[in-house]
């Protein structure tokens, strides 16, 4: 290699490095979030069990409360934020994210009656909501277009780790010490966070040039950045502060037409079952009549979300958003139909022990299959496919309708499953996420590597 491409190489490090250091920051945050999401798995299955030693007791229905109102409290928290995002900042509103985040493990730490979970979960939702819905806007404009797919996956999987962090401590931990840990990385990351700067867009959408340029400066590493304010000015040309403003711009018909795109990606996940299978995982496992402890199947379950939440970070901006929406949605459809085919066999009466290969093979594949796609691509898309103009709007009404999309998919489990059994709920499940092969290949556009502007002007196009 000469030495001209030894000095390209060293000055690209040198560039994106605090890029990835504002991400890392950033994934504290998403951590505690993935906690709360992990909280729910081992826990469910003790507050549920008659067997468990457990300071509470939960009924079917209230544990349907307590795993739903985490996503409930999301949709709160993405109104929160949207209506403060151009106002303050996405650096305040994350910041702000992480308070409810804190409430909910003083909660959980002082639960003594189902009141005390229900609060617990629903503020959990609402720091969650606040993050979520900023999160992908201030990486897609703080971030370089070559690694901004990565960046945005990286936060997603850091949300894996946390679930499963949260898998990995529930069955040893009480609820108590479990929220005491869970304090950890939602402290460090409002210390932390607080010394990164804040969205050089943000500076440029009241006029501030100055701190536009000193905060690109920080995240690029260069004292020239004259031509990349220049993209970037362009970009917000014209942009509104004005909600009425926007809000009418943003029903346009040919504006409505994007977010509404973006939302049948995140649908499909919906549809697969994420969110109740991630809260009921041990409960299914248990159900299916495994000769393996469930919690620790629960345990490796975790590290495949982060096995396959780390390949995308690898390849979304290699392989392109398409390719990895189309391979994930196939394979969830695949291991979602095993899983259904498992509990067939347990009707049919073959003997349990003899199939707790398959129930296990069909979930590891179904975590490996959607971690890989479904969960981080559309957050990545949420971030880069709206103009200066949309991007409050469409964040707010996408992670509103995706709140309520989650919510829908994990209490409606319960009763689905008490009406038609397992296997037609997975086999269900199974068919509508199939659906997203066609959806993604006709409507999806693929993004990789191109600037905010670039994207905008590829869709008009």
């Amino acid at each position: 290699m000469s030495t001209e491409n030894l000095k390209k190489e060293e000055d690209e490090k040198i560039k994106i490095w605090p890029q990835w250091v504002a991400t890392c920051t950033l994934s504290l945050a998403v951590i505690g979030s993935g906690l709360a999401n992990g909280w729910a798995s081992p826990y469910l299955a003790q507050l549920t069990s008659t067997e468990a030693s457990v300071p509470l007791r939960l009924t079917d229905t209230e544990a349907s409360w307590v795993a739903s109102l985490l996503n409930f409290g999301r949709l709160v928290g993405a109104l929160l934020s949207a209506l403060c995002q151009d106002w303050i900042g996405r650096k305040k509103v994350l910041l702000l994210g992480g308070l409810p985040l804190l409430m909910s493990w003083v909660c959980c730490i002082c639960a003594t009656s189902v009141t005390w979970l229900y609060t617990s979960r629903f503020c959990s939702g609402i720091g969650s909501g606040m993050i979520w819905c900023s999160l992908s806007l201030y990486l897609s404009e703080i971030a370089d277009p070559r690694i901004r797919g990565s960046l945005i996956s990286m936060n997603v999987n850091a949300s894996s780790i946390g679930m499963f962090l949260g898998n990995v401590m529930g069955p040893y931990l009480s609820m108590e010490m479990f929220g005491y840990v869970s304090l950890v990385p939602n402290i460090l990351f409002m210390i932390l966070f607080s010394w990164i700067p804040e969205s050089p867009y943000h500076h440029l959408l009241h006029g501030d040039i100055e701190k536009a340029e000193a905060s690109l400066r920080w995240f690029r590493r260069k004292s020239d950045v004259k031509a990349e304010m220049q993209d970037l000015q362009e970009f917000i040309d014209g942009a509104e502060t004005n909600i009425f403003l926007k809000l009418k711009e943003f029903f346009i018909p040919s504006n409505f037409k994007k977010p509404l795109v973006v939302i049948g990606v995140y649908a499909f996940s919906y549809i697969s079952g994420y969110s109740a299978m991630n809260s009921y995982s041990e409960i299914i496992l248990t159900k299916g009549k495994i000769a393996v402890q469930p919690s620790i199947v629960v345990m490796i379950l975790g590290v495949s979300m982060i096995v396959a939440g780390s390949t995308a970070v690898l390849l979304v901006d290699k392989l392109g958003r398409k390719c990895l929406l189309i391979m994930s949605a196939t394979g969830t459809s695949i291991s979602l139909a095993l899983l259904g085919l498992h509990f067939h066999l347990l009707s049919l009466e073959y003997d349990p022990k003899s199939l707790t290969w398959l129930p296990i093979i069909a979930l590891l594949m179904f975590n490996l299959s959607i971690c890989s796609g479904l969960q981080p691509i559309p957050s990545t898309l949420l971030g880069e496919m709206f103009t200066a103009n949309m991007k409050n709007m469409a964040s707010l009404f996408v992670s509103s309708t995706n709140a309520l999309l989650s919510f829908a998919s994990a209490k409606t489990y319960q009763p689905f499953l008490d009406l038609v059994g397992d296997k037609f709920v997975y086999w269900t499940y199974s068919v509508g996420v199939l659906f997203c092969v066609p959806y993604v290949y006709f409507l999806i556009p693929e993004t990789a590597g191109k600037s905010l502007l670039e994207i905008q002007q590829s869709i008009k196009k």
